[in-house]
């Protein structure tokens, strides 16, 4: 689920819409810094990547940022510190929680380049762009437009429309709702509802797997192991902001496909 962007100790791993899995065990070949172009004061840092001075120390402090140079009593950052910390801004931004962002900056070498980070922003830029919403009851029916009983209730959770959180509210998106009130008007009974969506997340799930797999053995493992060209990193972040549609519109397709087919076949089957 999404969370504000200041540093926090909340639970939670990922945001909603991400599988466990969505913080990769990412590692990196080391890499060469671009030229320093950039110096700054903690307080300088701190506004360029939009965080507070306290949440700067912090990562600093956790030996997640590397050394500043010390010019007297001043701590001086550059472009490594910016870099990082833009990343912590993007994850918290997309709804990553403070142990989350810890284990991917953990991972990071502390000479990675300004294309390493590009790939891992690509990386962990979720596939569901749109923010989720967290809605008390009331405003949910203001939403929906209609008053919700339990049974509604239940029957949002139960699909995944909506997740039920502390104090009686609810994670949603507006996309998500829209679906799940038009659900609620069609005459079909609940159970089939519940039923359809198990087997949606079942097959979902495992085909994310097997193509991450596919992923991992093709592309990320060479990535890590140095065998690609350190020319082609920016390509590779490219790559996959631009393979995310195409994939997407593929599933649509095949599913489409597949669909006309079981209806070609139950039709044949029909006595």
């Amino acid at each position: 689920m999404r969370t504000d962007s200041s540093a926090r100790l909340g639970s939670g791993d990922v945001p909603s819409g991400l599988s466990p899995a969505a913080v990769p065990d990412v590692s990196y070949p080391t890499g060469v810094v671009s030229a320093i172009e950039d110096e700054f004061t903690i307080d300088e840092l701190a506004a360029r990547t939009g965080l507070t001075v306290r949440t700067v120390r912090y990562y600093a402090s956790e030996g997640l940022l590397p050394p500043p140079v010390r010019r007297g009593r001043v701590a001086v950052y550059s472009t490594p510190h910016r870099m990082r910390l833009e990343l912590v801004r993007e994850l918290q931004d997309h709804g990553y929680t403070l142990a989350a962002i810890e284990r991917v900056l953990s991972r990071i070498p502390m000479d990675a380049s300004a294309a390493d980070f590009a790939v891992q922003s690509a990386l962990l830029t979720p596939w569901t762009p749109e923010p989720a919403e967290q809605l008390d009851r009331l405003d949910l029916e203001r939403r929906a437009g209609r008053r919700l009983s339990e049974a509604d209730i239940e029957l949002l959770l139960a699909v995944g429309v909506i997740e039920q959180l502390a104090d009686d509210r609810f994670d949603t998106t507006p996309t998500l709702l829209g679906i799940g009130i038009e659900l609620l008007d069609l005459p079909i009974p609940a159970a089939v509802l519940r039923n359809a969506s198990n087997v949606i997340d079942t097959h979902a799930i495992a085909l994310a797997d097997e193509l991450s797999e596919l992923f991992r053995e093709g592309v990320w493992e060479p990535f890590r192991r140095g065998e690609m060209p350190r020319a082609d990193h920016e390509q590779l972040a490219v790559m996959l902001s631009r393979l995310r549609p195409l994939v997407v519109q593929g599933l649509v397709n095949s599913f489409g496909r597949a669909s006309d087919r079981a209806a070609r076949r139950s039709l044949h089957e029909t006595p």
